[in-house]
């Protein structure tokens, strides 16, 4: 071999080495949740065309276990580029500061003022934004018009604060001249994804009643309150005392719940926008109404906000792509376009797709919706709650007993 030859053949593998890079450079991977694949795959497609350069390589995953196969990945040192999650793990994620501010990146694509506050609080750690929030709900209560009228109530007058549906509660419980039993309110105390659903519909009873789980610095539990006691007694009175709610309290969650108001066991519970397209889908005739939830006389209700956003781990191989896709998915349209409730920006909720009349209510209870507190052992500190909260619904502890003992629980989590 000449020494041209050697030179020629050298430059040619340097240059394939760079090609070689540069694909790699090129290729960003983009984790998002099963039901999201189809528009992710639309989305994907357009950013490839309007960046030649870059490959989006697409993953779906299942809503089972994802929450811990996100921290596995983000804690690996290899993971994907860009995840789709739910903003409740970011704080967990966060806490073993594997994530990449994301803030100024999504200011450069859409003003961070056009957001829904509380959204971007739901993805922040210490004033810092570690994702992208594109999808935002807060529940309200849904009744069966048609089970108003067989009890003598006026559909268009759901109940409006507590007392009144406590009333309302006991007027819509009776067996029917069918057989059928009915109860008024269903409440979640388990099933499938038991802690969350239990924790999304049963926390804001604390808040709208003026307590809390955490203390404003988040360093003790405050859930052995008067207010807070209040709250989960509301809840659980539901079951245990007025026996308004069905006797599968302990195994239903949201899944549950909707198919017990599609079949008449129930007339209220709080469900999210998703619902409405169940309904279309399974019980087109379903005659139902959405309000605000009640709340204590001379009191603002309360919500949970849940939602799901876009993080960018600090590990990844292919940061300028993905923070490059970040903004491309931050615009008001494709934010739009993504979610399958509400998008979290004033632009994109203006948008003709979320004109229906019936999630005015949902719209509502979002200007009154809070994030769950931004700390890193949330995780143990609702499962903590939640544990308390089956107590009282088994009946084997009463609200104020089962607050002290997650009191006592959170505290000692916190202290760790």
């Amino acid at each position: 071999m000449t020494i041209s030859t050697f030179k020629v053949r050298l430059a040619t593998a340097a240059a394939a080495l760079m090609l070689s890079a540069s694909a790699h450079a090129g290729e960003v991977s983009w984790w998002v949740s099963e039901p999201g694949k189809v528009k992710a795959q639309q989305l994907a497609t357009e950013f490839e065309k309007e960046n030649p350069g870059i490959t989006v390589k697409l993953q779906a995953n299942p809503y089972g276990g994802l929450e811990g196969k996100v921290m596995i990945a983000v804690k690996s040192g290899i993971p994907p580029d860009l995840i789709e999650v739910q903003n409740s793990w970011i704080p967990s994620y966060q806490a073993t500061n594997a994530l990449e501010d994301v803030g100024a990146a999504i200011n450069q694509s859409v003003p961070l003022t056009d957001f829904v506050p509380a959204t971007l609080a739901a993805c922040s750690v210490d004033g810092k934004i570690y994702g992208l929030p594109f999808q935002a709900e807060a529940l309200a209560m849904l009744y069966r018009k048609d089970l108003f009228r067989d009890a003598k109530l006026d559909p268009e007058k759901p109940p409006q604060t507590w007392d009144e549906m406590i009333e309302v509660s006991k007027k819509l419980t009776y067996t029917a001249p069918n057989g059928q039993r009915r109860y008024g309110y269903g409440i979640a105390g388990g099933g499938a994804e038991g802690q969350g659903n239990t924790l999304y519909r049963s926390l804001p009873y604390i808040w709208m009643n003026g307590g809390d789980i955490l203390s404003a610095d988040m360093k003790k539990s405050t859930l052995n309150t008067p207010e807070a006691i209040a709250g989960v007694k509301f809840y659980t009175d539901m079951l245990t005392s007025l026996k308004v709610s069905p006797p599968s309290t302990l195994e239903n969650g949201g899944l549950e719940l909707r198919r017990l108001f599609m079949a008449g066991t129930i007339a209220m519970y709080q469900g999210t926008p998703t619902e409405l397209e169940r309904f279309a889908q399974d019980a087109p005739n379903l005659d139902y109404g959405v309000a605000i939830m009640p709340h204590p006389t001379g009191k603002e209700t309360s919500a949970l906000l849940g939602g799901w956003g876009f993080i960018v781990p600090k590990a990844g191989k292919n940061k300028a792509e993905a923070l490059k896709l970040l903004q491309f998915l931050a615009k008001p349209e494709r934010l739009a376009l993504y979610t399958r409730t509400f998008p979290t920006t004033t632009t994109s909720m203006n948008l003709p797709r979320f004109a229906d009349p019936k999630l005015d209510a949902f719209k509502v209870m979002m200007t009154h919706a809070r994030p769950q507190p931004p700390i890193g052992s949330w995780l143990e500190i609702s499962s903590a709650y939640y544990k308390n909260i089956q107590e009282v619904l088994i009946g084997g502890a009463s609200p104020k007993d089962a607050m002290a003992a997650a009191d006592k629980a959170i505290d000692a989590i916190l202290k760790k």
